[in-house]
């Protein structure tokens, strides 16, 4: 890679993505010229292209020119993929609150009002963590890519081999982060409601909690699997483009995933439900839906197995490709 390409690449990084073509294209356009015009008979073009690119300053100084604010605590190149998770905010939190709607209560005024405001605390809780989860992405990128005193162009990294599939898909990565947020709150928070539902019983709707079933998910390991997968997409979604670092720490997830699975099947006792339940809802344990039920999570550990291959075989193609230097992990 040439020392323009490289000098140009670090100006995008600090740019949304959408921009960085454009922003580029002139640039090289403009710093082509002035080599040019620079350039006299005798004189090593790759000493003017040093000298042009000195005087223009760090990547930094340049990306201002074109709306870069480094004095933001969400950084200008960061703003397009945070406002895109946060128009998607309201609903995934409306929608994981119908779950704890009060329709026992036959929607009194009171229930309602305090429903709205368990939904307002929600969205503002979950808009705080988002804005701590980018500026904290945001001041390590700044952290990691700090000029020194003195700028020098020969000095800059050159940018990442490119991938198969480094383009995001934007709303996959936003609605998998969602879906990974919600699965964490579902299950720290909201564990009851984790389960098998079913309108049958003494009341209208009521659930089957995992626990119920002799179902034992090491919560700590998979708060580190969900937290790790949401960081990373959220940097995904923030640079615009998949990187060979983020693609092996995607591989890497992986593999915590497959171990959440295989620690879940390891303490669980499938098939085993707990009476105490059953009778706290007025179902009999004789009951032939609670034994299909019995039967089916019993099921389960046949196809364990294939599954964990599945994994496995997944996790074996990204490295493979990824050694190879050519693909993608996913």
């Amino acid at each position: 890679m040439s020392l323009i390409d490289r000098y140009v690449y670090h100006v995008g990084k600090h740019l949304p993505a959408e921009r960085r073509e454009d922003v580029a294209r002139e640039l090289m356009s403009l710093i082509g010229d002035r080599v040019e015009d620079e350039l006299r008979p005798g004189e090593s073009r790759d000493a003017v292209i040093l000298r042009v690119l000195r005087e223009m300053g760090p990547p930094s100084v340049v990306a201002e020119r074109y709306g870069y604010e480094r004095r933001l605590l969400i950084g200008t190149s960061s703003l397009p993929a945070f406002f895109k998770l946060v128009k998607v905010l309201p609903v995934a939190v409306l929608a994981l609150s119908l779950l704890t709607f009060p329709w026992q209560d036959g929607l009194s005024p009171t229930g309602l009002a305090a429903w709205l405001l368990r939904c307002l605390a929600s969205m503002l809780l979950n808009l705080g963590v988002l804005v701590v989860v980018f500026v904290v992405l945001e001041q390590f990128s700044r952290r990691h890519t700090k000029p020194d005193a003195v700028f020098d162009p020969s000095k800059l990294s050159p940018a990442p081999a490119p991938l198969a599939g480094a383009k995001p898909r934007t709303a996959l990565l936003v609605a998998k982060i969602y879906v990974a947020a919600m699965v964490l709150v579902l299950f720290n928070f909201y564990p009851n409601l984790v389960g098998v539902w079913t309108n049958a019983g003494l009341v209208r709707f009521w659930v089957i909690p995992l626990s119920a079933f002799g179902v034992h998910v090491p919560l700590w390991l998979l708060n580190v699997w969900l937290a790790g997968d949401i960081v990373l997409e959220t940097e995904v979604l923030r640079q615009g483009i998949w990187t060979r670092q983020t693609r092996w720490a995607q591989v890497g997830l992986a593999a915590v995933g497959l171990a959440v699975f295989i620690a879940t099947l390891w303490s669980s006792h499938l098939g085993q439900l707990d009476p105490a339940f059953l009778t706290s809802v007025g179902i009999a344990v004789s009951d032939p839906n609670v034994k299909a039920l019995a039967q089916a999570s019993r099921a389960l550990t046949l196809a364990a197995a294939p599954l964990v291959l599945l994994i496995l075989a997944h996790i074996a193609r990204g490295v493979w490709r990824l050694s190879r230097g050519t693909g993608t992990a996913a």
